[in-house]
C-alpha cells in the first residue's frame, strides 16, 4: 500500500507540473502516457488523438519496447474496443478485453492484454482523444477509484494540451504581439502559482505516505485532501485559460460554451450532469453580456464541484415573465442559511449579476441539495 501511494503521489505531482511545461505536442503526449502508466500501475498506457473523421490520427504508447512495436507494425486506427470507446465518449472498464462485443483481437507479436480502462480527454470543449490503460499490476481489475484518478489525469492532459496550443498560438500570431505578450506574462504568473501549490501538495503527500502503517486513517485522509486540492488546481487552470480567451463564446457559440462547463463538472466530479437549455432563453440574453454570464455559470458550477458532494446536477435555462433564469441544481449536502451568507464565490457572482441588472439566489432543494439561480432581464430588440 505504501509503495502504491507513493507512486500515485509522485505521479500526480509530476503530472500537475506538466501543466506549466513549455513542450511541443508530441513530447507532451509521450510524457502524459508515461506518467499515466506509472500513476495507475498499469503495464501499458497510451494516448490516442482523434481526427475529424473519428479515427485515431496519433497513438502514443508507453510500456511497449521499440523492438516489439516494430514487430507489431501499424498503430491502431480506432476500431474494435478502441472504436467503441471513441463513439460512446464515456469511461470504459473491462475485466477482459476479448469479452467486449466489439473486440477484434490483437495483431501478431502484440503483448497479451486483459484488463482495460479508457477515459476521454477534453480540449476546448471537444473530445481531443482518449487515455488508455491495460494490464493493471498483479493482474487485478481496474477499479472505480482507478477510473477517478484516470479522469483527473485526462483532465490534466487536456489542460496541458490546451496550454501547449496556446503557447504555439502566441508564437505564431506576431501581429498581436503586444496583447499576446501580456497574456504570456499572466500565464507565467499563473504557472508559478500552480507549481507552488503542487509542490505544497507533494510535501503533504510525502508526509502522508510516511504515516501509512503508523496511522492509516490519517494518512488516507491527507491523501484524499491532497487529491481534492489537485482537482481544484486543475479546475482553476482550466477556468483561467477559459477566461484568457475573450472570443471563446464567438468561436464556439453560447450554448456550446455552457455545455463545455457542464462536461468539465461531470469529468471532475463523476456526477451525472444533465443540461437543458431553452433556445428562446439563450436568445434572450444579449450578446454583450454573454461573456459575463459564462463566468457566472462557471463560478456556480465550481461551487457545486467544491462544496456539494453531489451525484446528480442539472443545468437549466428558460425564459419566462420577462426574465431569463439559469439554474444549477444539485442533490448534494445542502447548506446552512445562517453561515452561507458570504463565501463560496458568492461575492463575485453577485457583483457581476448586479452589473447586468440581474440577481443571484441560493436556495435549498428538497429533499436535499442546493439550487443556484441567476435571473436576468430579457434583452429587448
Amino acid at each position: 500500500m505504501k509503495d502504491d501511494a507513493q507512486r500515485r503521489a509522485a505521479g500526480l505531482v509530476e503530472a500537475g507540473l506538466a501543466l506549466a511545461s513549455d513542450l511541443d505536442i508530441d513530447s507532451l503526449l509521450q510524457r502524459i502516457a508515461d506518467l499515466a502508466r506509472d500513476v495507475l500501475a498499469a503495464g501499458y498506457a497510451a494516448v490516442g488523438v482523434i481526427g475529424s473523421d473519428g479515427s485515431l490520427t496519433r497513438f502514443v504508447y508507453s510500456g511497449v519496447d521499440q523492438e516489439t512495436a516494430d514487430a507489431i507494425g501499424d498503430l491502431p486506427k480506432g476500431v474494435g474496443v478502441l472504436g467503441a470507446l471513441i463513439e460512446e465518449g464515456r469511461p470504459l472498464r473491462l475485466k477482459d478485453i476479448v469479452d467486449h462485443p466489439r473486440s477484434s483481437g490483437f495483431p501478431a507479436h502484440h503483448p497479451p492484454m486483459k484488463t482495460f480502462l479508457g477515459v476521454p480527454i477534453i480540449v476546448r470543449g471537444r473530445i481531443f482523444g482518449r487515455l488508455y490503460f491495460t494490464e493493471k499490476a498483479d493482474g487485478e481489475d481496474f477499479t472505480k477509484d482507478d477510473e477517478r484518478i484516470a479522469l483527473m489525469l485526462a483532465s490534466q492532459a487536456g489542460v496541458a494540451v490546451e496550454n501547449a496550443r496556446l503557447l504555439e498560438e502566441i508564437r505564431e500570431r506576431s501581429e498581436e504581439l503586444a496583447i499576446l505578450e501580456e497574456r504570456d506574462r499572466i500565464a507565467k504568473e499563473l504557472h508559478d502559482g500552480v507549481i507552488q501549490s503542487i509542490y505544497s501538495v507533494g510535501l503533504s503527500l510525502q508526509g502522508a505516505t510516511g504515516m501509512v502503517h503508523k496511522d492509516p486513517d490519517t494518512a488516507s485522509k491527507r491523501m484524499n485532501e491532497a487529491i481534492t486540492t489537485l482537482d481544484d488546481v486543475v479546475r482553476d487552470v482550466r477556468s483561467y485559460i477559459f477566461a484568457l480567451q475573450p472570443h471563446l463564446v464567438e468561436e464556439r457559440g453560447f450554448k456550446e460554451a455552457i455545455q463545455e462547463l457542464a462536461r468539465d463538472l461531470e469529468i471532475n466530479t463523476l456526477a451525472e450532469v444533465s443540461v437543458l437549455l431553452d433556445e428562446a432563453g439563450l436568445d434572450a440574453i444579449s450578446e454583450s453580456t454573454r461573456g459575463d454570464v459564462i463566468q457566472i455559470v462557471r463560478e456556480m458550477l465550481s461551487n457545486t464541484a467544491r462544496h456539494s458532494g453531489a451525484t446528480q446536477v442539472a443545468v437549466n435555462c428558460a425564459l419566462g415573465d420577462g426574465e431569463v433564469v439559469i439554474k444549477v441544481e444539485d442533490n448534494g449536502v445542502g447548506f446552512d442559511p445562517a453561515t452561507v451568507a458570504r463565501g463560496n464565490g458568492l461575492d463575485n457572482i453577485e457583483d457581476r449579476a448586479k452589473r447586468l441588472d440581474g440577481r443571484v439566489e441560493l436556495l435549498p432543494r428538497e429533499p436535499k441539495g442546493t439550487v443556484q439561480l441567476l435571473a436576468l432581464p430579457e434583452a429587448k430588440e
